[in-house]
């Protein structure tokens, strides 16, 4: 399971800061939040939704659930598969940078749980990244 760490997301302000990077931040919306799921996963009923005929039952899942311990997995393997198809090379050490190059110019892209901190010194990369993610 992929996450940034605390430490990663500060090394990006610092190196923005250096550099005079232009940085934004956008949350991960439900087309990566309820992701497909590739193993069987159960859930109990919950309390309220309770099956009065079939008390025991349980509930196989289709998709995943934002707040089960398989949901970040899914997520981020949909972005990153998301994003690697859009030209982004992902990073060597930490596996939640995405680069994309462009003649001279660079976009960072950085996943930190459901949310996305982007940059790059030419405006235009970060307007098609915004309009890639909204489309």
């Amino acid at each position: 399971m992929s996450v940034a760490r605390l430490k990663v997301v500060r090394l990006l302000l610092a190196y923005a800061c250096l550099c005079g990077l232009k940085l934004f931040q956008m949350d991960v919306k439900s087309a990566f939040l309820n992701g497909f799921i590739d193993e069987e996963v159960y859930v109990s009923q919950r309390p309220g939704f309770e099956d009065h005929k079939h008390p025991d039952h349980v509930y196989r899942l289709q998709k995943v659930l934002y707040d089960l311990n398989q949901a970040l997995r899914q997520r981020y393997e949909r972005l990153s598969n998301f994003l690697t198809s859009q030209g982004y090379e992902r990073g060597k050490v930490d596996k939640t940078l995405f680069i994309r190059k462009l003649n001279s110019d660079i976009i960072l892209v950085q996943v930190y749980v459901d949310n996305i901190i982007f940059g790059s010194i030419n405006e235009s990369l970060c307007q098609d990244f915004v309009s890639t993610m909204q489309g």
